[in-house]
C-alpha cells in the first residue's frame, strides 16, 4: 500500500494537511520566499513545518512555476510565442531549467524530511492550461478550457512529472480551479495520462476540488479527494473554511481520512497556533 493511504490506515488520530504557503510567505519571508534557491528554500520549510507541524510534506508545484516564468523572462515570451490554448502550458512544462531545478529542490526536501509523505501539489492538466495562459498573456488573460483541451494537456503533465520519478515522492495532488473543476469520474478520466504516470511510479493520487458544489457520483480513479464535503470512492479530506480561522469549531474528520486547512496569509501567528492545536485534539 502507499505511503499515504498507508499512513490514514494505520494512524489513531485525524491527520492535517495545511496549505501554509501565503501564511509561511508573509510570517518567515517578507513576502520573497526562495523560490529560485533549492537550499534556502529547504531551510525555509524547514522552518515552517517545525513551527506548524502538519503530517505531510507538500511542494507547490504551480507556485514555483509562476515565480520561474516571473524571473525567465526567455520563457514567458517563448509561452507567449503561439496563441493556440495549450501552448503556453506545453512551452512551460517542457522547460529543462525548471525540470532540472526542481528535481535539485525535490532531492533536498526528500532528505530534509524522510519520515513524513510527501507530496507534489499540482495544478491539474486543466488548470496549467489556464494558469499558463495567464503566466503568459497577464492574469486576466480569458481561456476556454474542455475536453480536448484537458486531455491533450495531460500528455504534457505527464511528461513533465516522469522526470520527478526518482525524487522519493509519495503522493500527488491535482489542483482544480474554483469555476473550473471536474463534474464526475469522467471528467477526471481526461487526465489519464496523468492517472497513468502516477500509477507506474506508486504515487497516491489525489484531487483538489475547491467546492465540489457540482460533483456528482464517485471519484474514480483517483486514491482521496479533498474538498468541503465527503465525495464517495475515494478516501477524503476535509477542507476547512476560512470561518474556522475565526474561531468556528472544525467537523469531525473523516473515517480513514485527514482535515485540509489553507491558513490565511494574514492571520495572526498566535491564533494560528491556538486553532491548529484545536485540531489535533
Amino acid at each position: 500500500m502507499p505511503k499515504i493511504l498507508d499512513r490514514l490506515a494505520q494512524s489513531d488520530k485525524p491527520l492535517l494537511w495545511l496549505d501554509d504557503t501565503a501564511y509561511s510567505d508573509k510570517l518567515l519571508a517578507g513576502g520573497k520566499t526562495p523560490w529560485h534557491d533549492g537550499a534556502e528554500y529547504v531551510a525555509f520549510r524547514r522552518k515552517a513545518q517545525g513551527l506548524l507541524r502538519p503530517d505531510f510534506v507538500v511542494i507547490p508545484i504551480g507556485r514555483i512555476a509562476a515565480a520561474w516564468v516571473a524571473s525567465h523572462p526567455a520563457l514567458k515570451e517563448a509561452m507567449a510565442a503561439k496563441k493556440r490554448t495549450v501552448a503556453p502550458a506545453r512551452t512551460l512544462l517542457a522547460d529543462e531549467e525548471l525540470r532540472t531545478h526542481l528535481v535539485e529542490m525535490l532531492k533536498g526536501l526528500r532528505a530534509a524530511f524522510a519520515g513524513a509523505p510527501f507530496v507534489l501539489s499540482t495544478p491539474s492538466p486543466r488548470a496549467w492550461v489556464i494558469e499558463a495562459w495567464q503566466l503568459a498573456f497577464g492574469a486576466d488573460a480569458d481561456v476556454d478550457v474542455g475536453g480536448d483541451e484537458a486531455d491533450s494537456c495531460s500528455v504534457y503533465v505527464a511528461e513533465f512529472l516522469r522526470s520527478f520519478g526518482e525524487s522519493g515522492v509519495d503522493g500527488l495532488l491535482l489542483e482544480e480551479r474554483e469555476g473550473a473543476e471536474p463534474a464526475s469520474a469522467e471528467e477526471i478520466a481526461w487526465y489519464q495520462p496523468v492517472i497513468n504516470i502516477a500509477g507506474h511510479y506508486r504515487w497516491d493520487l489525489g484531487v483538489y476540488l475547491p467546492t465540489a458544489a457540482g460533483f456528482s457520483g464517485d471519484a474514480a480513479g483517483v486514491q482521496f479527494v479533498i474538498a468541503p464535503k465527503a465525495v464517495a470512492g475515494a478516501a477524503n479530506g476535509l477542507s476547512l473554511g476560512d470561518g474556522f480561522w475565526s474561531g468556528e469549531d472544525a467537523p469531525a474528520a473523516p473515517s480513514k481520512g485527514f482535515r485540509f486547512a489553507r491558513v490565511p496569509a494574514d492571520a495572526v501567528p498566535e491564533k494560528v497556533l491556538e486553532r491548529v492545536a484545536t485540531l489535533r485534539g
